[in-house]
């Protein structure tokens, strides 16, 4: 049996490097390629598995877990789609990117063209391919006012997806100056540097300052609050689309706002892959100039405790931080 290094969460906050058997590709397994990761980067769902906020987790935590963004070669293939020395964006089974190696499902992978193939930019494929789907089951957006709450990586996303897909007057609601700033240079037309809930209670205080917003996207999760806010702070009839991460089995949602204003709720959540890879593959390379910069910070695979700490308190300006997995 043949071993190589990985990353393992031990205990909340606490990585350490370890051994582990190279997943093997099975014969009575088809579709499945082995990919030596290159470039890897942090979603914000990944950091409840390392802060141990998610309750029904017990530790250590998997091998190269908790990663899913991740883009590298194919060394070894039993899929038509996909031959040794392909670059690839690639979700791996189990979430298990930290590590030399490891296994994808060929409908979770999509092909790189040599210009993205060196790009460790091209990790931002992945989760641009779930917003995309997200807005598509939105509909028609064009002409329409949107309010997205939260602009991390995701929500900013959000603003730029809207903003080329025609909305009217796009709103970012998050408690960073620098990330409404960010929001606004990618197609947001009015941010508020504030938590969600301070916006609420000055709409209460001053309706007239606020025109509710067609639709609402919650793009913080981990939490409850922001989901009720949302609910609070979307026009009647409209839509709030969940787009956040939970954390808790059983969330508990204002249903008589809900009810009272007849809105919709809309869930979102692991797109079909094959589909939305490809999509999100060509719309990253028409506007890489713009999409890239929202990598911000870069570490070595050694220094994944400090990328994540830093992820976690959201220090330093970051946005979205890669680790490089080629050098161990």
């Amino acid at each position: 049996m043949k071993y190589m290094k990985a990353l393992q969460v031990i205990q909340p906050h606490s990585f350490t490097v370890v051994k582990a058997p190279i997943p093997e590709l099975k014969s009575g397994h088809p579709g499945r390629i082995l990919v030596q990761p290159q470039w890897v980067s942090m979603c914000g769902s990944d950091i409840p598995y390392f802060t141990g906020s998610k309750r029904h987790k017990s530790y250590p935590l998997a091998p190269g877990a908790p990663i899913h963004e991740c883009m590298g070669v194919v060394i070894e293939s039993n899929s038509n789609a996909f031959k040794p020395g392909d670059m690839v964006v690639a979700i791996p089974d189990g979430d298990r990117g930290l590590a030399e190696f490891f296994v994808a499902q060929d409908v979770k992978a999509v092909m790189l063209p040599g210009h993205l193939g060196d790009k460790d930019s091209s990790c931002l494929i992945q989760p641009l391919s779930t917003v995309i789907n997200a807005v598509d089951r939105l509909g028609d957006i064009a002409g329409k006012s949107v309010a997205v709450v939260g602009l991390g990586s995701i929500g900013l996303f959000f603003c730029w997806l809207l903003k080329l897909r025609g909305a009217k007057h796009i709103m970012g609601i998050d408690p960073s100056e620098e990330r409404c700033y960010v929001a606004q240079r990618l197609g947001a037309n009015r941010t508020f540097p504030k938590r969600s809930i301070e916006v609420l209670r000055a709409v209460q205080q001053r309706a007239d300052d606020w025109e509710p917003p067609e639709v609402c996207i919650e793009a913080v999760g981990h939490q409850m609050d922001t989901l009720n806010d949302c609910i609070e702070l979307v026009r009647k009839q409209g839509t709030v689309l969940a787009f956040g991460v939970p954390d808790h089995l059983v969330y508990s949602i204002e249903y008589e706002t809900f009810f009272r204003k007849n809105l919709q709720l809309l869930a979102v959540v692991t797109p079909d892959w094959s589909k939305y890879l490809v999509k999100a593959r060509d719309l990253f390379d028409e506007n890489r100039a713009a999409l890239e910069t929202l990598v911000t910070h870069r570490f070595p695979i050694r220094e994944a405790s400090k990328a994540f700490t830093l992820y976690e308190h959201h220090e330093d300006g970051i946005l979205k931080a890669v680790l490089e997995t080629s050098c161990w």
